[in-house]
């Protein structure tokens, strides 16, 4: 192919340099002509032949040639004072050119010069770049930084400088430490010498050492500005290559100008991919219409065509080591292109230069130019070029493409990652999980198992995962530590114990030593590690989200207000999920995650709300699922029962319904299977416990028929029948069926079978006290509310037989408790038979005892309510213990407990209610309550606590 002009060096070259340059593995070597550079009108300096010329005519010799023999004499015949000074009057007081400058931009890691003068060090002051600076090996030796600039032939200031035979002679010997370091990074690095003519001694000496190293190093360049055959044999020869421009007539100063240009372009794979483009535009309309040049032609577009695939590929090559990608991530890469959001189809917008198209901050008339030509090579090839750029666009969920108004499907494939993230989503998980060993706290198998991650993915040289194990490994030791720092942390000898036996990565600077070419997309992934981009989205998020419910609002009350992106908040949300569940970030767990997804998911709800309007998808239940706090959904589900206003503002299809049921239904089986004991670790609060306390919350607003009721029921069974934890699934189990029965009154007989849970729990003495907070507080409640409703009877005999023959061997106050908080709601829904057991145990057994405590009058007024038969003197007795306690001992624990104050004037009022009850009892419970309230009508209120 042609030389395109688009670069004066040759570009595989250019490109080689730069590749070292971001590998850290940069050399530049300078001599003496580059000083020359900074030369200006009325200040100069000699080149080493005119000062060697000068010498000669002090030493009056004409014949000699050899410089350093030359400087040799002048030593030994005037002094060294007199050399010392004679060399020194060579250094002039120069600034540092642009091409000094323009050395540091390229980043090298070393800068290794023959020159005496300060130019170089000076350069790196000036732009305050860390590099230490070499003129000895006692420098060398104390040296801490990783950068450096090495003097290899000393300077003045430490008055080694070498420039006479004896100093070359004995070079190794003076500086022993720095010709074996050069000599180490001649063989790792690539490095450029500029200013050094083919006969500088200085090259000489180099190539020498050159020579004797291996064959298999990086390349070594020596920029020219003339190309010589048989120099470039000979440098060949010795592993040097030759650099020079393709136009051989540059000036000096232009060669080092066309130099740096070119590495200035190729740096910046946009500048450079622009010139190329422009360059083959301009030879291709230059082409007279031949039948030859048609061929031309076609070569040059299908050289064009390779060239701009290798860029769009090298491009977006950081983002193929992401499992699953922010669709920005990819816009940001691409640049002069926008997303649009359409329902749950994400939309790339590729931006052309029409004067209705959007204008952008990184606004580029040529760039918008080459990503269209490249979609639309994309979109019509089907080659690995092509698919792994749409590789990357189902990574990140873009489904369609715009181009110029049009829209293009993006062809999916689903892979590995995508059934990952569904299982996820689904809450599929076994022991070995990850969720589930952070949930059980087994830090120890994390941080192996992230280790060995870490471990694989450097193998497969994929820095971007890599950083995100060793984060979520340095994540899990920080837990580990924070225990371990507290001696009475009930986990302190555990954590102090694994700590022992592992040390973090440091994940943020071990990154550093990535390559320079993957840091820009490793410092984004910092961001979102370390937090400060949830924050940010958090923020736009919050703010978006609060504009959106002011047009509702507006447009509620009346105005016209509206945004052409105001739905779509939800969908810009769901990437950060799919994201941060795809590459396995612990993150997830962070509680301002957790906060950024409660937040936004509700809000958007709100904002829908204000309107009369309800949208949900499978995406938004499992966010609501796992990210949501209960009480959160609860406070809002509120707004939806209130008059049923759920079923007439909510219009999904039917098909969504039967999707997000079947969706609802998995989640449920897969959530309850793993409260397995042997899954999870179930003590204490757990992500798990609390997706079902959320997804019974959730059950309750779907229509569901008798085999799906029957199926939810079955499957929480198990988990209820397991010991009592918390009382957070009953709370719920009864929300859900509560608001299932008051918004579509369904239901199913076989929620009784939680009635046998207890009950067998009291059979085989497995009762906690979350079990007894349960009853006393009356969370089954709505159990035998919607059985009551529904015409369901329990008729479980043989099982309330087994458990009041146990009750029956407790001491009477046990006795009492189960009559009151189980026994007597079990008779509310119960079978003649069961009617008939329970009957008979409380005539035979609690009915007719005498009344002891101020709990006793309590149950008895409770039974009598119950429609019990009063017990002989029951009255009576009643009116003594009133006109004996109160109101003197309303504040004695017993009668606080009881409740007295409050539940015996309840309870009396709603006996005299009953029209069933004779009515004479009925008078004298009157009597007895107009008593009560005389007595206590000074009495200060206790309230109920």
């Amino acid at each position: 192919m042609e030389n395109l002009n688009y670069l004066s060096f040759n570009e595989k070259d250019i490109k080689n340099i730069i590749t070292a340059s971001q590998n850290n593995k940069l050399v530049f070597f300078i001599g003496a002509g580059f000083s020359k550079l900074s030369e200006t009108e009325s200040l100069k300096i000699p080149s080493w032949e005119e000062l060697i010329n000068e010498l000669k005519e002090d030493l009056n010799i004409s014949n000699e040639s050899d410089y350093l023999k030359i400087a040799q004499l002048y030593f030994l015949k005037f002094g060294e004072h007199a050399y010392e000074n004679k060399v020194k009057s060579s250094i002039k007081d120069l600034t540092p050119s642009k091409f000094h400058k323009n050395l540091f931009d390229l980043k090298p890691h070393y800068i290794i010069t023959t020159n005496w003068d300060y130019l170089i060090e000076n350069t790196a002051q000036e732009k305050r770049l860390a590099y230490d600076l070499i003129r000895s090996d006692a420098d060398l030796a104390n040296s801490q930084l990783d950068k450096k600039i090495i003097k290899m032939h000393g300077d003045f200031q430490q008055h080694n400088f070498v420039f006479k035979e004896d100093d070359y002679l004995q070079y190794g010997q003076n500086f022993p430490l720095i010709e074996g370091y050069i000599k180490g990074i001649f063989s790792t690095c690539t490095i450029v010498f500029l200013g050094y003519s083919y006969s500088d001694y200085n090259l000489k000496q180099i190539v020498s050492w050159i020579t004797r190293i291996s064959k298999a190093t990086p390349k070594k360049y020596l920029l020219q500005g003339k190309f010589d055959l048989a120099q470039n044999r000979y440098l060949e020869n010795h592993g040097i290559s030759l650099l020079t421009p393709f136009t051989q007539d540059l000036s000096y100063e232009r060669l080092y100008e066309s130099f740096f240009e070119d590495l200035n372009t190729a740096i910046k794979p946009e500048k450079l991919i622009v010139k190329l483009v422009n360059s083959v535009k301009n030879s291709v309309k230059n082409l007279v219409d031949t039948e030859s040049n048609e061929k031309q032609k076609d070569n040059l577009n299908e050289f064009l065509n390779n060239k701009v695939v290798k860029y769009f590929n090298d491009k977006i090559s950081p983002l193929s080591q992401y499992q699953i990608l922010l669709p920005e991530l990819v816009i940001n890469k691409l640049t002069n292109c926008t997303l649009k959001y359409d329902g749950l189809d994400i939309i790339l917008n590729i931006l052309d230069n029409e004067p209705k198209s959007n204008l952008t901050y990184d606004f580029n008339k040529d760039i918008r130019d080459i990503n269209l030509n490249y979609i639309k090579y994309v979109l019509k090839a089907d080659d690995h070029h092509s698919q792994n750029f749409l590789s990357i666009l189902n990574k990140a969920f873009i489904t369609k493409i715009q181009i110029k108004g049009k829209l293009e499907k993006v062809k999916s494939k689903s892979n590995e990652i995508e059934r990952y993230i569904l299982k996820k989503m689904d809450f599929e998980y076994t022991p070995n999980d990850m969720e589930i060993l952070f949930f059980n706290k087994k830090y120890e198998s994390l941080l192996k198992y992230f280790s060995e991650k870490v471990t694989l993915y450097l193998k497969q040289k994929n820095f971007i995962m890599t950083t995100i194990y060793m984060a979520n490994h340095d994540y899990i030791y920080d837990i580990l530590k924070f225990h371990a720092d507290n001696i009475k942390d009930l986990e302190y000898e555990i954590s102090k114990e694994i700590i022992k036996n592992n040390i973090p990565y440091d994940y943020e600077s071990k990154v550093r030593d990535f390559p320079e070419t993957i840091q820009p997309d490793l410092q984004k992934l910092q961001k979102i590690i370390d937090l400060s981009e949830i924050y940010k989205a958090y923020y736009e998020f919050h703010t978006k989200s609060r504009e959106n419910k002011e047009y509702a609002q507006n447009r509620k009350n009346g105005g016209i207000f509206w945004s052409s992106d105001e739905y779509t908040l939800r969908y810009k949300l769901y990437s950060y999920v799919y994201f941060i569940l795809g590459n396995d970030l612990l993150i997830e767990n962070g509680t301002a995650t957790k906060q950024f997804f409660e937040s936004i998911i509700l809000e958007s709800f709100e904002h829908y709300l204000i309107e009369d309007k309800f949208s949900i998808n499978q995406t938004d239940l499992f966010i609501i699922i796992k990210y949501c706090q209960t009480k959160k959904i609860k406070a809002f589900a509120e707004k939806l029962i209130d008059g049923s206003k759920f079923i007439s503002i909510c219009h999904l299809k039917p098909k969504d319904i039967v999707q997000l049921k079947q969706y609802l239904l998995k989640a449920l089986t897969n959530i309850s299977k793993s409260l397995d004991d042997k899954v999870i670790n179930t003590n204490g609060r757990t992500f798990i416990k609390k997706c079902v306390s959320n997804i019974l919350t959730v059950l309750g607003f779907a229509r569901w028929n008798p085999q799906e009721f029957e199926q939810i029921i079955d499957t929480i069974i198990p988990v209820c029948q397991q010991r009592t934890l918390s009382t957070d699934i009953y709370e719920n189990l009864t929300y859900f069926l509560s608001v299932n029965w008051n918004l579509y009154k369904t239901s199913h007989p076989n929620i009784l079978k939680f009635i046998d849970i207890t009950l067998s729990k009291i059979i085989k003495k497995k009762l906690n006290g979350y079990d007894n907070f349960i009853l006393t507080q009356n969370i089954l409640i709505n159990i035998y509310a919607v059985s009551i409703n529904a015409g369901y009877e329990y008729k479980n005999i043989e099982l309330l037989k087994d458990a009041l023959e146990v009750i029956k061997k407790y001491q009477y106050e046990s006795q009492q408790y189960f009559v009151d908080k189980l026994l007597l709601d079990i008779k509310q829904i119960g079978s003649e038979e069961v009617k008939e057991l329970i009957d008979k145990f409380v005539n035979e057994n609690i009915l007719n005892l005498t009344c002891e405590t101020p709990y006793d009058y309590i149950l008895k007024l409770i039974l009598i309510y119950y429609g019990y038969q009063p017990p002989t003197d029951f009255i009576e007795n009643l009116k003594n213990f009133i006109d004996k306690n109160i109101p003197n001992n309303l504040n004695e624990p017993d009668f606080l407990k009881s409740k007295i104050q409050s539940q015996l004037p309840e309870l009396l009022k709603s006996i005299i209610k009953d029209e069933n009850l004779d009515s004479k009892i009925r008078e004298q419970f009157q009597s007895i309550l107009e008593q009560f309230e005389e007595k206590t009508k000074s009495s200060p209120k206790i309230t109920d606590s």
